[in-house]
């Protein structure tokens, strides 16, 4: 009862702000504000979680919490700089949300930062939630639907060619295969979301289409773990965490491999405990019958 009557009130609500937004946009994007200023004071404020989710981990995961990133990429995140003792980064984040995300609790280390991604609403609230919070940060916040022809040309208007990035990370939930492969930076660590549904034995990736948008609630998007893995070996990158939601794969650059253990996508491959392994064959069965990339 509680979870419907919640889904009543989010639905009435846009559909007022939607009301608001047709007569008067000054008043819409007042309103939004508001509500999501207040909603990133709260996320940015709130305590660490060490929830897992997942069996068998690696020993990587033992560092694993959530603030205020989607899943616990904050303490692997942390961990990592941490070890490499990065007092100062840059970063780029390629798909993200105002109040959640990969970069948000290292502002404290920023340097210089890019948020990119293609929904208004989001790169409209980040941008001035960062102005009144974060005054000083040179962070950069990009309003574009990125594709591998202007990934490249994006990243260089911000960050120069001796610029070190040390932390990208890129979650646009369907082309991410490909705009890891056509990028030509180099940072120290790569966080990229993979699709644990393809399983641990396919090397596959949705089809590449620049105007690819994910479906919400469905299991068509993204790559699997092997295929991003092979890539990332192509591009002497190799796999040191996984994040216990079975999400996230991170990838550091080989001049810094020798800090960390590096893993086996196959043995550390897991499912979230949440699923029944049947019913997760089952699903994987159906996408694997659809249109894929195989490489």
């Amino acid at each position: 009862m509680g979870l419907k009557l919640s889904r009543k009130i989010r639905s009435l609500r846009e559909k007022i702000l939607e009301k608001i937004k047709k007569s008067n946009i000054f008043l819409y994007n007042f309103l939004i504000f508001i509500g999501a200023f207040f909603k990133f004071i709260s996320k940015i404020n709130r305590k660490k979680s060490f929830k897992k989710y997942s069996n068998y981990l690696d020993d990587v995961n033992n560092f694993e919490y959530r603030k205020t990133s989607q899943n616990n990429e904050d303490g692997l995140i942390d961990y990592i700089f941490t070890k490499l003792n990065i007092k100062k980064l840059n970063f780029i984040e390629i798909g993200f949300d105002y109040f959640e995300n990969n970069s948000l609790n290292l502002f404290n280390k920023v340097n210089k930062g890019l948020f990119i991604d293609g929904d208004d609403k989001k790169v409209f609230l980040m941008k001035n939630i960062l102005k009144i919070i974060y005054p000083l940060k040179k962070i950069h916040v990009d309003n574009k639907l990125i594709n591998k022809d202007n990934i490249n040309l994006l990243i260089s208007k911000t960050f120069a060619k001796n610029e070190e990035i040390d932390f990208l990370s890129i979650d646009v939930d369907g082309i991410d295969y490909f705009l890891f492969k056509e990028i030509s930076i180099r940072p120290k660590l790569i966080c990229i979301e993979y699709n644990f549904w393809f399983g641990k034995d396919a090397k596959c990736s949705v089809p590449y289409n620049k105007d690819f948008k994910w479906t919400m609630g469905s299991l068509y998007s993204g790559a699997s773990l092997s295929a991003l893995n092979s890539l990332a070996n192509s591009k002497e990158y190799y796999l040191i965490a996984l994040d216990s939601s079975c999400v996230n794969a991170f990838f550091i650059r080989g001049d810094l491999k020798d800090n960390f253990a590096i893993l086996d996508p196959f043995l550390s491959f897991k499912v979230p405990s949440k699923y029944n392994e049947k019913d997760i064959e089952n699903e994987r069965q159906k996408l694997l019958k659809q249109n894929l990339v195989h490489f």
